[in-house]
Order: C-alpha cells, then sequence, then structure tokens
C-alpha cells in the first residue's frame, strides 16, 4: 500500500487563518498565543465498526497546535482553499 502525502501550502494557509480568526488567539487551555501549523493535511476518518472495509469518507484537515500544551485546532482543508471538494472517498 503506497501512501500519497499532501503538503500544505504554508503561506496560502497561514493567510486564510489571518483573515478569519479575529479574536483573541490566546489558547483556550494555556492561555499562550505561540501556535504552530502542520507541514502535511491530516484527515479524520468516518467511524466504521468493520475496519476491513475500505472506502471510508475522510475529511481533509489543517492542524493548528498550541506550542506550549499541545491543544490542537483542525481546519478545513477544502475550505481553506487547498484542495477542491468535500469529503474525500
Amino acid at each position: 500500500m503506497t501512501t500519497v502525502k499532501t503538503a500544505v501550502d504554508m503561506e496560502k494557509a497561514l493567510a486564510w487563518i489571518d483573515e478569519h480568526w479575529t479574536g483573541h488567539q490566546a489558547c483556550p487551555i494555556c492561555q499562550n498565543d505561540r501556535w504552530g501549523l502542520s507541514e502535511m493535511v491530516g484527515e479524520v476518518r468516518e467511524l466504521s465498526l468493520a475496519p476491513q472495509l475500505s472506502g471510508q469518507a475522510a475529511w481533509p484537515l489543517v492542524i493548528l497546535t498550541c506550542q506550549t500544551c499541545g491543544y490542537a485546532l483542525l481546519f478545513s482543508a477544502v475550505v481553506i482553499g487547498l484542495l477542491k471538494g468535500g469529503a474525500a472517498q
């Protein structure tokens, strides 16, 4: 099985986050404001009670992580404009 990774267009993702995150940018857990953007697009998959089934839906995400406590914010890579379409099949 080959794994294909999708790199995040850091400049585009950071510009989108800066434009849309208009409020207080401190972490809700530790109150620090040091955030790090993941370099690869991650995903959340639809839960299946039969893990042998393939073709589960997956939602591509950009992950912004607090560099102090590890709290993570998830943003849709589709909404940001890094990928086309909705949930991947």
